[in-house]
């Protein structure tokens, strides 16, 4: 009989000994107070123990949820700002482990912070952006607006604004350029429109008419009051055209006759005329009227061209028209406004340079 032995066995452990790690730690700008960090695996956790933020004016942390995912996400004690540089510390005595009970191995991990930069706008510019960028297909040159709210506070003009439109500022138009809205800066809101394809005016480096019947129709009408200016800057591609109409009244408008001429008529008056202007063909022209209580007062790129003596108001509600097809503007109006207030020359040359 032969002896028995027993050959030695090696035995080796097929349990999991992998320790998790951290993927990611991030900052969205939806949430600056929330801490989200990815492992490499399912983990659970307990509390913030060992956990900690360094860099410049660190937050704590608190109340993380997720566990039993690879999910983790932390609060905050203080919402991160853009640039911000900040790192997750992680102790030896954190509580972060894996299914098999391997904890998470002190270590360090920057945190990416993607917190936009708070922006420096007006609230005006601000809410004015809100309110046209819910319009579909509409554009808005946001830095320019901003421009403008700036200098009609610094003017102390943006509580006597009624009205302005602007070629820079917000419309909605279509794939091929034409316009069916622009956006009153004003607090009247007074959005001009044209939803007629045929009479739409087209955006072309400034809001441009054909001369005919193009028009952008504002839906309240556009009174200088008494003490009030109004304001039109155009670029004019020939003479003798209706820069301001009412809609089913000739006897409404404000007319570029000639070269040398501009006319302002109402049912009140008959056309009050400035004459010995130097008016040129395809160039801006910024145009003021002055209404007080004797009458309107005519400024020219700065320059004033006298007051007409005469009584009543002046209506509008056609931009770049008239009641009369074939009288509209042909050329271009950068933009439109009304104040409730005399611009002195110095606050029309802050706007002349915008």
């Amino acid at each position: 009989m032969i002896g028995s032995f027993r050959l030695p066995i090696s035995v080796t452990s097929s349990g999991d000994t992998t320790a998790p790690t951290i993927t990611t730690a991030t900052v969205e700008d939806a949430n600056p107070d929330k801490l989200v960090v990815v492992f490499s695996e399912v983990v659970t956790i307990t509390n913030t123990t060992g956990l900690t933020i360094t860099g410049a004016a660190t937050p704590t942390l608190s109340a993380p949820t997720g566990s039993g995912t690879n999910t983790i996400t932390f609060t905050l004690s203080t919402a991160l700002t853009n640039g911000q540089s900040v790192t997750l510390d992680v102790s030896s005595s954190n509580t972060i482990k894996d299914a098999a009970n391997n904890s998470l191995a002190a270590t360090t991990k920057a945190i990416t912070n993607n917190v936009a930069a708070v922006s420096s706008y007006e609230a005006e510019t601000t809410s004015y952006i809100n309110r046209v960028n819910t319009d579909i297909g509409s554009v808005i040159n946001e830095a320019y607006i901003d421009t403008v709210y700036s200098q009609l506070k610094a003017d102390a003009s943006l509580a006597n604004l009624l009205f302005w439109i602007d070629y820079k500022g917000g419309m909605k138009k279509d794939a091929s350029n034409f316009i069916s809205k622009t956006y009153d800066l004003s607090s009247s809101l007074n959005d001009p429109i044209q939803s007629l394809g045929s009479k739409q005016p087209i955006f072309d480096s400034t809001i441009k008419f054909d001369g005919n019947d193009d028009s952008l129709d504002t839906p309240s009408v556009l009174d200088i009051p008494v003490g009030g200016t109004i304001y039109v800057r155009f670029i004019p591609e020939i003479f003798d055209k209706l820069i301001l109409g009412k809609s089913g009244n000739a006897s409404v408008y404000l007319k570029l006759h000639s070269s040398s001429e501009i006319r302002l008529q109402s049912n009140s008056f008959s056309f009050l005329s400035w004459q010995s202007l130097n008016i040129t063909l395809n160039t801006e022209v910024d145009l003021f009227i002055q209404r007080s209580s004797d009458g309107y007062t005519l400024f020219l790129n700065g320059t004033s061209y006298g007051e007409k003596l005469v009584t009543g108001d002046f209506l509008t509600d056609l931009i770049g028209s008239y009641a009369v097809a074939s009288r509209g503007l042909k050329g271009g109006i950068d933009r439109v406004a009304l104040f409730n207030e005399i611009l002195t020359p110095a606050k029309m040359n802050n706007l002349i340079a915008l």
